[in-house]
């Protein structure tokens, strides 16, 4: 296998990298309609801390895609679940 067999990366993972992203767009949303008594100061640390979390997470997903596709799977999914619990959080 030469070196640039090995680099070439699919276009599905790299759209799945960006997808994994997209959420984050929502996140300056969800700060601004806090009016002060939804969020305690533990939750409101997490949905401030939240967004460096899944940068992260989506570049050691990027960092090891290629040589160890199982962290990046495992890192991806606990990214979504992730933003699952902080929607589900936003919305209580």
């Amino acid at each position: 296998m030469t070196m640039s067999e090995k680099e070439h990366t699919p276009r599905w993972k790299k759209l799945l990298m960006l997808l994994s992203l997209l959420p984050l767009l929502w996140w300056p949303v969800s700060l601004l309609h806090d009016t002060g008594y939804i969020f305690n100061k533990t939750e409101r640390l997490l949905m401030i801390l939240f967004p460096f979390y899944a940068l992260i997470s989506v570049a050691l997903a990027w960092y090891c895609r290629n040589e160890r596709p199982e962290v990046m799977w495992i890192l991806i999914i606990l990214l979504w679940l992730s933003y699952a619990a902080v929607f589900a959080m936003a919305a209580m």
